[in-house]
């Protein structure tokens, strides 16, 4: 590793201790709490071997004519005893209670910065390749370009696998992409997250409750008899040797196994998402096959990992259990001697046994908070890096600015050019050039083979993207011209709203799913984006009509259906203009209908008359004899406009090669 890079390491680091800390002076009060309940708890853990040896040696003495003083002395024994013990429960319930109430709270204000950070960032952060060795289950995003790109409207996020293979320098991770893969994220959100809270919470408190263990028992074992504690102390250095040496050889197979068990994840989410391909193209058998030799990998990795703590803790027990037995062999001589009582052996036997545990705690904390630290850095490292969000753009102010969608009357593409940054090529651009306008009332088809850069355009137009180059305004009545770009994002949604190929249904309920535009619709709006979108019908079919809850991804219901939910819920945000990418793909002849009135609903307007523009992506000659005027797409660039009877008299035209049925 570079000087300069170890020096910026470390500063990182040293950056995410103090924001660390932070967190913690925020959950001061449970975290003291339990910090001294913990002590009581240590305190009282160290009290009973001494009370218990105490008690034994007092009832091993023989009946004198003091009987009734050792009698007396028993029962202050015993009262003492159980004090403590019943003291100890106490204060172990507090120290659980405030330290468990502390992790969950830092845990969920993590949790709550991490979510709010992906929900900011750009499509494109999360679509980012990292190049060679994508690997096995990537989900790349695809490109208009067929090679980069699909042409279809889903969203897709990358997985970032970077094959089996290491990075052969720390130059690479630098150019490595920060996009995240869905099995990363989910790690990074939820175990991560807990490994941070638990480590500098409850595995801090633990250590120092394991320090404190080691202190006390070596200062009872120190007045107890100090030859004796020779003998116990003396195998400690070589345990702690051997335990360093094991932690760096785990660290570098457990984290090289959880890479491994990420890729795995996100080729098996991958693969379930997909199953009817893999169904369609009987290859059930390879994935599987596929999966069990990551899975392999992965097992074979876990086989090191516990090799050597086992042969650590084999070695630990072996090396404890030698001096155990030589305290007890030299701690016999003494009793011999008189120099100790029984109890008083027994005593420092069990302060041996604390002692032990107390150093294995001390180990076992010191890694989990090494382990944090390491989870503390993805966390920070995630909601740290702009370089995805929304509203990081040097060429736009700080601000926003918000407009009235009613008052916009057209927005306008000027000589856009894009390409995605996942592309192979550098500075391959899928869109080159491309200009064109919709006003309120007016129905474009856009129109171009696969990988033209038709549901590019629409991503545009919808702000998931921002162009390479040229721009994107919206004009209002009073002949006003803002760049989209300079628009907030609740305005932009108002403005604009999309339909894909394959629309993004929730698992929640119809109602919840149409109104997820605009929560705040009222029923009577809700009902009359229904009947647009030709939803009624099937809708009243339903077990509990719009309180169905449709399943994940729209499990429970049709093709055709879904999309026509997605339609009423673009409806339902009353946009300056509606895109429809291939709304015919999944529907029926019901469905048909309902593009027909939704282009009806566009061009005439709503119940107060406001129309609204529609770009409609199709290739189907009846939606196409629709449209005001069709645009045709190739290879990224604009190579016709016309209207539909003027560009269907032509045989030469490039809609007639592209779709030979109109002539």
């Amino acid at each position: 590793m570079k000087p300069g890079k170890r020096k910026q390491d470390k500063a990182r680091r040293e950056e995410i201790k103090r924001r660390l800390k932070s967190e913690l002076k925020k959950e001061i009060k449970p975290l003291l709490l339990g910090t001294l309940a913990m002590i009581g708890s240590v305190t009282a853990n160290q009290a009973v071997p001494k009370l218990l040896g105490r008690v034994l040696d007092q009832n091993a003495c023989p009946v004198t004519s003091k009987s009734n003083n050792i009698s007396n002395s028993n029962s202050t024994s015993n009262n003492g005893l159980m004090l403590v013990i019943l003291g100890g429960g106490v204060a172990s319930f507090l120290r659980t209670t405030m330290l468990n109430r502390a992790q969950d709270s830092i845990a969920s204000r993590l949790r709550m910065q991490v979510f709010a950070k992906l929900m900011k960032r750009n499509i494109q952060w999360y679509q980012t390749s990292t190049g060679a060795g994508a690997g096995a289950g990537s989900s790349n995003a695809a490109s208009d370009s067929g090679k980069n790109a699909s042409d279809d409207s889903s969203i897709s996020i990358r997985s970032d696998s970077h094959g089996d293979g290491d990075s052969d320098s720390d130059d690479d991770d630098d150019k490595r992409s920060n996009g995240k893969s869905p099995a990363e994220i989910q790690s990074i959100l939820s175990d991560d997250v807990d490994n941070v809270s638990e480590s500098f919470t409850t595995s801090i408190a633990n250590t120092i409750r394991s320090m404190c263990s080691v202190v006390f028992a070596t200062r009872n074992m120190l007045i107890i008899n100090p030859h004796l504690l020779s003998i116990s102390v003396g195998v400690v250095p070589i345990i702690g040797s051997a335990a360093v040496i094991l932690n760096k050889f785990v660290k570098k197979i457990v984290s090289r196994q959880r890479d491994l068990s990420l890729q795995a994840e996100a080729f098996a989410a991958e693969r379930v998402e997909h199953l009817s391909m893999v169904k369609i193209s009987s290859r059930e058998e390879d994935e599987i096959e596929r999966y069990l030799k990551m899975q392999a990998r992965v097992v074979k990795l876990g086989k090191l990992a516990s090799w050597a703590r086992g042969t650590f803790m084999g070695f630990m027990f072996s090396a404890s259990s030698a001096a155990l037995v030589m305290v007890f062999h030299a701690g016999g001589k003494d009793v011999a001697k008189g120099i100790l009582t029984h109890g008083e052996l027994k005593s420092f036997a069990t302060y041996t046994f604390m002692l032990g545990l107390g150093t294995s705690g001390v180990m076992k904390g010191l890694g989990k908070i090494a382990h944090g630290l390491v989870c503390a850095e993805r966390v920070y490292n995630l909601l740290d890096d702009d370089s995805g969000d929304d509203d990081v753009d040097e060429d736009v102010p700080n601000t926003a600015i918000s407009v009235n969608a009613s008052d916009v009357n057209e927005i306008k593409a000027s000589n856009i050019s894009f390409s995605y940054a996942s592309s192979s090529k550098e500075n391959a651009n899928i869109l080159n050039d491309i200009s064109l306008d919709i006003s309120r009332g007016q129905v474009v088809a856009l129109v171009g083979s696969n990988g033209a850069g038709k549901s590019t355009v629409a991503k545009l137009l919808v702000a998931l993207y921002k162009p390479k180059s040229g721009s994107i305004v919206a004009k209002t009545d009073a002949g006003g011209t803002i760049d989209m770009k300079y628009l907030d994002r609740e305005t932009q949604s108002k403005l604009v709203q999309l339909v894909p190929q394959q629309p993004a249904i929730f698992d929640m309920s119809v109602s919840d799913n149409v109104t997820y535009t605009n929560p705040n619709a009222s029923q009577a709006d809700i009902n009359k984006a229904l009947e647009a979108a030709n939803c009624s019908g099937f809708i009243s079919k339903l077990d509990e009509g719009l309180n169905f809850n449709v399943g994940r991804n729209g499990s429970k219901l049709s093709g055709g259906q879904r999309q026509r939910i997605a339609l009423a819920r673009a409806l339902l945000s009353d946009p300056s203009l509606l895109i429809l990418d291939e709304p015919n793909s999944s529907m029926d002849a019901e469905g048909d209908n309902a593009v027909a009135d939704a282009v009806k609903a566009c061009r005439d307007g709503n119940s107060d008359g406001i129309k609204r523009g529609l770009l409609l992506i199709s290739h189907r000659p009846a939606s196409l004899k629709l449209a005001n005027r069709i645009i045709v797409l190739k290879e990224g660039k604009v190579v016709e406009e016309g209207t539909f009877d003027a560009l269907v008299r032509s045989k030469d035209s490039e809609l007639c090669q592209l779709m030979p049925d109109l002539q």
